[in-house]
């Protein structure tokens, strides 16, 4: 999986999600600062049709914590498809976090302005 950078230069990476209504590729910020799997736009998961799962607090950067709705979404990365949290953003931005990519290697090249996501497997082949 290859990401790219932004015309600001942010690290960004597209992903297929899905929910109960609707499959969708989304051109995520990749957030090394956010240690969940993706926050989505309150607009997007209302057209997903997302389900929720539950409540959890979170803490930011800022040290605030923040009881947060949890959804589950699918996500599509190595050909495989899975289930995972998201909470919600007021932004018209979606994040991916480093939980997303637990089971990969990621090179993030700011000088070339390269994006590399490699599963672990595939390096040690």
């Amino acid at each position: 999986m290859v990401g790219y950078f932004d015309d600001k230069g942010n690290p960004r990476i597209k992903i297929t999600i899905a929910g109960r209504k609707l499959v969708s590729e989304v051109e995520a910020f990749f957030d090394t600062g956010c240690s969940g799997y993706l926050v989505l736009p309150i607009s997007m998961a209302v057209q997903l049709g997302l389900e929720l799962i539950g409540i959890q607090p979170i803490q930011y950067a800022d040290g605030r914590i923040s009881n947060e709705l949890v959804f589950k979404v699918l996500v599509k990365i190595d050909d495989k498809t899975k289930a995972v949290p998201a909470t919600l953003t007021a932004s018209s931005q979606a994040l991916a976090g480093i939980g997303l990519f637990s089971e990969h290697s990621i090179k993030i090249d700011f000088k070339n302005k390269k994006v590399e996501i490699l599963k672990i497997s595939e390096q040690l082949s």
